[in-house]
């Protein structure tokens, strides 16, 4: 009988092709499990470098304008269970408008979830009647304006013809005029009773930072600005405040993902 022809290690030459056929089907397979991930890595990399990108744009204005928040008009701090409390904010069982006691910059209104121009332009907080409001920043005082609302908005501009106005938008009681100097986290107004009777005892602020997008004036994630000596412990804090209010009123009504704590998104947001 005629054997068949052996290699030098032992195996026949139709084992040696088996062998060599798994090694290519093996080595095509592990190529494109790696391909998968490097391009999921490499998308993943190039939006945290977009984030970066954006935030560096933001922080850049701030560095052109001499200009940082230290304060973001009120007293916040992490949750107390206890006084159901985060600094000036008091939690309550009172319904409040979209279940939400912060409205974060960029969120889409529910009423128009489809309307891409329907987000919310400023960061809005339902505080205590009578809570004291705090300038951004260090500045000068360039409005005190009447809204329509009844009740007042004052901008605070870093310095003279800057492209950016800090804004305090339903307040009452102010206690400072156009052309006074201010310092960030100072006293400027009380918190407005806009709304009020639909949320009794509570009245409502939004802060803003307002520069210009073509014609219309627009709005910037606030949070941007924030000093790099508060900045880390502010986010925390922002965080917080989500996570508590969500478990207190047993409801998730903040999106899973954000650009920044407190913004949805760091794109400007027009009027």
């Amino acid at each position: 009988m005629k054997k068949q022809k052996i290699n030098t290690n032992g195996f026949t030459v139709i084992e040696v092709v088996i062998v060599v056929v798994i090694l290519i089907v093996l080595g095509l397979v592990g190529y494109k499990v790696f391909s998968a991930k490097k391009n999921k890595t490499s998308q993943a990399d190039n939006q945290a470098k977009t984030t970066t990108a954006t935030e560096k744009t933001a922080s850049s204005d701030a560095r052109k304008d001499g200009v940082v928040m230290k304060s973001i008009g009120f007293n916040v701090d992490y949750y107390n269970e206890t006084t159901a409390s985060a600094g000036d904010m008091k939690f309550t069982k009172i319904p409040l408008p979209f279940n939400q006691i912060w409205g974060d910059f960029g969120q889409q209104d529910p009423r128009s979830p489809n309307d891409a121009t329907k987000r919310n332009p400023q960061p809005t907080y339902i505080l205590p009647l009578g809570t004291k409001v705090q300038s951004l920043i260090d500045g000068t005082v360039t409005k005190v304006e009447k809204l329509y609302s009844g009740d007042t908005t004052i901008w605070v501009s870093p310095v003279k013809d800057s492209q950016l106005n800090f804004e305090t938008e339903h307040v009452m009681k102010a206690t400072v005029k156009v052309g006074d100097v201010v310092k960030s986290g100072q006293v400027i107004a009380e918190v407005s009773d806009f709304d009020t009777s639909h949320h009794p005892g509570f009245g409502i602020v939004e802060i803003g930072v307002l520069g210009q997008s073509g014609n219309r004036p627009s709005h910037s994630c606030p949070y941007q600005y924030l000093d790099s000596s508060v900045k880390d412990e502010m986010l925390k804090k922002i965080t917080s405040v989500h996570d508590a209010w969500e478990k207190y009123i047993g409801k998730d009504v903040y999106v899973g993902t954000s650009a920044l704590p407190g913004c949805t998104t760091l794109d400007p947001v027009a009027e």
